[in-house]
């Protein structure tokens, strides 16, 4: 295998940890000596053992004088787990291959100086492009401290997400259904605000028999008009987390009281909180309002074969530029995938 096929390989064992290592990134890595993979691992989880360590443990001896190949560069600092770099300078291995420099400032660079302090080859860019796709999320919240926005809307041809106001519309079918419900289960939580919430009383749970990962539901309320019965408050399904400029008292349920609940206020909030990756399934107005404060990095539209007529509730306003980069059909139904400029 050539240094490409290895790193390849690399990027598949990073993708292995999908939906579960947030808010750290996906991490693979290979070790090669004499032509030959004597170790490879993944970080699997957050607060696990990390791509590289677990990778050394399997080479074992054989890691030394030998190629690690890593996409994202070896952390150089102490977190919940022990730096990276320190274990390949242990381990006395010859060439680090790292695909793309970390933006973490606890890293940034760091790695790669460390390394090479210790007399050990470094090379970094190959399959750069690829290594930063696969952790877009995990960039875009560490260098903005915000979480990756996704917003979600269904509208039918022309252009209405309801087919009255106040009312809930069944717009798309049961495929696009379980897209929504696959797309809950790999954010790390799902955002909406207090009409949908009194409109629909919806349980925002992913229902997925393949995955019984939930999201964190988090509710904007600023006024406290979500009523205590609604099922969110209630079910104990996973958990709620509520921002309000009022005190409420809510058993079982996480309140945030904030002043100004300005949804930039919220955002960092949430990230703070360790959240990384946001699904927003807002009605128009909260949508609109994302899309104004260009908040919104990626948006998803589901668009079903039904006209509802110039009397029905409009989708949110688009504002600004976005690039089409998925266009599929589900069922009856067509999901466009976009990304903000």
């Amino acid at each position: 295998m050539n240094d490409e096929q290895i790193m390849q390989f690399a990027l598949n064992l990073a993708k292995s940890g999908s939906n579960q290592t947030s808010p750290n990134p996906l991490v693979g890595c290979v070790i090669t000596k004499n032509e030959e993979i004597v170790g490879f691992g993944a970080h699997l989880k957050s607060g696990e053992a990390h791509a590289e360590i677990n990778a050394l443990k399997i080479a074992g001896e054989k890691a030394k004088g030998a190629n690690v190949y890593v996409t994202l560069e070896p952390c150089s600092h102490v977190g919940r787990t022990g730096p990276c770099v320190e274990a390949l300078i242990q381990a006395q291995v010859a060439h680090v291959f790292i695909a793309t420099l970390d933006p973490n400032p606890l890293v940034a660079g760091q790695g790669v100086r460390r390394l090479e302090e210790a007399g050990i080859t470094v090379s970094v860019g190959l399959y750069e492009d690829e290594a930063k796709a696969i952790n877009e999320a995990f960039f875009y919240y560490i260098v903005h401290r915000l979480p990756y926005v996704t917003l979600k809307q269904a509208i039918s041809i022309d252009g209405k997400i309801a087919a009255e106001k106040g009312k809930q519309t069944a717009i798309t079918g049961q495929q696009v259904q379980e897209d929504v419900h696959y797309a809950r289960s790999i954010h790390d939580a799902i955002l909406v605000g207090s009409n949908t919430v009194c409109i629909d009383n919806p349980s925002l749970t992913n229902r997925l028999s393949t995955s019984n990962k939930q999201p964190i539901r988090v509710v904007i309320d600023r006024d406290g008009k979500v009523p205590s019965s609604a099922k969110i408050f209630n079910d104990k399904m996973t958990q709620t987390w509520l921002f309000t400029s009022k005190p409420r008292n809510l058993v079982g349920v996480r309140t945030f009281v904030i002043e100004d609940c300005s949804l930039q206020n919220i955002l960092r909030t949430l990230a703070d909180e360790g959240v990384m990756t946001l699904y927003v399934e807002a009605g128009c107005q909260l949508a609109d309002v994302f899309l104004q404060q260009r908040l919104v990095q990626k948006m998803i539209i589901y668009i079903a074969p039904k006209l509802l007529g110039d009397d029905a509730l409009s989708m949110a306003t688009l504002q600004g530029t976005f690039t089409f980069t998925e266009v599929e059909k589900i069922g009856e139904d067509i999901k466009l995938t976009m990304t903000m400029k």
